[in-house]
């Protein structure tokens, strides 16, 4: 066994460990609510740090498999609501604990798409991770049609983007995810919506804010 391999297998094992942390920390937060509010916040931050943790083994997995070949999209014409839906519905219990309103509008005229739905699900569920962690008290989805490409657009109210990180996200040693982060978890979410092509048209992500310290803008555009 090769040592790309033997990692690809450790990453793997550690993120089955972290999905049961995460199960075990669920519990917990039930039982602590019921007892001292404090308590249950601090097992919620120690829950959304096991989160970005699993997301960035689900990264270097995902990258290894795209590097060896091994990361095919599958197609298919699906409902983008349910997607959006699917993605939130994983992070249900924390939102709602950490008291995050979550919206959709969908403005597509039939709502259907031509998508690989398990991995945008996983390139969105990786967003709303980061965004739980800044945002103040909402976050929205916006699904619309522009001009030949689908745009889903996810808004949260917290402070924004530092300006040298808005725009199209590359290499991840160039970026700076607001905490001094390496920036991988949006390098690959660019490499997902890559693999999204349609003739010269190839998926993207874009970074904005909506004024100054008053929420980030996430685009995710699909050909």
């Amino acid at each position: 066994m090769d040592i790309q391999t033997m990692m690809a297998s450790t990453v793997h094992d550690v993120k089955n460990s972290l999905g049961l942390i995460d199960s075990q920390l669920l519990h917990l937060v039930d039982r602590a609510s019921e007892l001292d509010i404090q308590v249950a916040e601090d097992i919620q931050r120690i829950q959304l740090e096991c989160a970005r943790i699993n997301n960035g083994m689900v990264h270097m997995l995902g990258l290894y498999r795209m590097e060896q070949g091994q990361l095919v999209a599958g197609f298919e014409d699906v409902m983008v609501n349910d997607v959006v839906e699917d993605s939130i519905s994983r992070h249900g219990d924390l939102l709602k604990a950490r008291g995050i309103d979550v919206k959709i509008r969908d403005n597509t005229p039939e709502g259907l798409w031509y998508i690989d739905p398990n991995l945008v699900e996983g390139l969105l569920t990786n967003l709303i991770t980061n965004s739980i962690r800044y945002t103040k008290a909402s976050i929205k989805f916006l699904i619309q049609e522009q001009d030949g490409w689908l745009n889903i657009r996810m808004t949260d109210d917290g402070e924004g983007f530092p300006k040298a990180m808005l725009g199209t996200p590359h290499e991840p040693e160039a970026l700076n995810y607001r905490t001094g982060a390496t920036g991988l978890g949006l390098y690959f979410c660019q490499q997902i919506a890559q693999l999204h092509v349609n003739k010269d048209r190839k998926g993207y992500i874009e970074l904005s804010n909506l004024a100054e310290k008053e929420g980030a803008v996430i685009d995710l555009w699909l050909p």
